[in-house]
């Protein structure tokens, strides 16, 4: 395309522009005729440019990044996704941990306690193991003790492990 004909291009859409919008009455529409108009002269006006660029056009658009870089950032979404699951994890543990904690302490006679819960892989709770302080009440208190942290947790009584001192001295 040489220039002449671009040149003659872009008069021939400022021209037809013109004329349209001389024949349009005034109205509200006529600021959209004139953003009409003005686009398509941009479009006439740029239409060389984007030809001489059109060669090179896939070459631009290709993405910033390559296929190793790709990689990884999968790899660090991975350890990511796999550092924040363990702290979920662990959080979750704490909090079955104080939430049986908080059952045993309801026990009649548990002075302290100190729980430490195992998850299974499906991230259920397992066990329990329990450990307590209690100011007197012997076997039943602890048989209180172990219903109340497998109800807490929802595990059956005899996953729970429940060791205890007996006075003022233990966890």
């Amino acid at each position: 395309m040489d220039w002449l004909s671009w040149l003659r291009g872009i008069l021939v859409v400022a021209l037809f522009g013109w004329l349209f919008e001389a024949l349009q009455p005034a109205s509200a529409m006529k600021r959209y005729t004139r953003l009409a108009i003005g686009l398509l002269l941009m479009v006439a006006i740029l239409h060389p440019i984007v030809t001489l660029l059109g060669s090179r056009l896939p070459t631009l658009a290709k993405p910033f990044w390559t296929d190793g870089d790709v990689q990884g950032l999968l790899q660090q979404g991975v350890f990511l996704q796999q550092r924040e699951q363990k702290a979920a994890q662990a959080s979750y543990q704490e909090a079955l941990s104080r939430a049986a904690m908080a059952a045993v302490l309801g026990v009649q006679g548990v002075q302290k306690a100190q729980v430490q819960v195992t998850l299974s892989a499906s991230e259920a709770p397992e066990s329990a193991n329990v450990q307590v302080v209690v100011a007197s009440g012997g076997p039943a208190t602890l048989q209180a003790v172990r219903k109340a942290a497998a109800t807490a947790l929802g595990i059956s009584q005899g996953s729970v492990r429940v060791s205890w001192t007996e006075g003022g001295v233990g966890p």
